[in-house]
């Protein structure tokens, strides 16, 4: 299963490992989900206990709308990680941001357990 610490580490490092050597290319992260949809990823939002909140391209055409997703980890089937030249893709996963994550005990707290 895909856990916060994959997304925390193990995403960001293969991703820059892919990008080592291509600085033009444009990375791309694809989810793939067990109920049959893929979501292209801008960025993780936010990493939680048992899911993840996701930035992803409704239209990986133009890149020009994003929606929100929270999942539950176990829905992640797949990870993909590609690299695209910059004139068929112009945006792609962002590395710079930092999903932000749940102070000690908020999850618990916030869930009333």
């Amino acid at each position: 299963m895909f856990d916060a610490d994959f997304y925390r580490k193990v995403l960001p490092e293969r991703v820059t490992e892919q990008c080592h050597g291509h600085p033009g290319d444009v990375p791309v992260v694809n989810l793939h989900l067990a109920n049959g949809r893929t979501l292209d990823l801008c960025h993780v939002a936010h990493l939680a206990d048992t899911w993840v909140a996701v930035q992803y391209f409704r239209d990986t055409e133009t890149c020009d709308d994003m929606d929100l997703a929270f999942l539950p980890y176990e829905l992640v089937t797949m990870v993909t990680v590609s690299l695209h030249h910059p004139t068929s893709r112009r945006i792609g996963f962002r590395l710079g941001e930092q999903p932000s994550l749940p102070e000690a005990g908020e999850e618990h707290e916030r869930h009333g357990h």
